[in-house]
């Protein structure tokens, strides 16, 4: 009777059936922290980065998203997301990806008034704050 429950909790249960979350393109790590560094110090506009329309390379680390970005809006970007330390994810528009290091995931956005990203996978103490905010 209890192998019949288990079978029948095993064809009901979605995560069971599902594949794994696709991680990304894989990446040498400190490549792209480097490249993350030099395109924040060629952007850099006071306390932000205000890139062109286009890629626009974002570490996600204890306790943020970096470097800060303030998004121009009607403009395309394509941002190109890495976890710099340990397992994070990103939420942004109803669509949530996981971030490991070593494995970069795109999204596009087009921001409107506001646009916000949120880590949704518990990474420490300071977790509840790690949203990014552009405009």
């Amino acid at each position: 009777m209890a192998g019949l429950a288990f079978l029948a909790l095993a064809a009901w249960w979605p995560g069971w059936r599902g594949g794994e979350q696709p991680l990304g393109q894989a990446v040498d790590p400190a490549a792209f922290v480097a490249e993350t560094e030099a395109f924040a110090t060629r952007h850099q506009a006071g306390q932000t980065v205000r890139p062109p329309p286009g890629a626009v390379p974002l570490l996600a680390r204890r306790f943020e998203f970096w470097p800060p970005l303030a998004l121009d809006p009607g403009e395309s970007y394509r941002l190109r997301l890495m976890a710099q330390d340990s397992v994070h994810s990103v939420a942004v528009n109803g669509r949530e990806m996981l971030l490991v290091p070593g494995h970069v995931q795109d999204i596009d956005v087009a921001p409107g008034d506001q646009l916000e990203l949120r880590c949704n996978e518990y990474c420490g103490l300071g977790h509840n704050r790690m949203r990014l905010k552009l405009y």
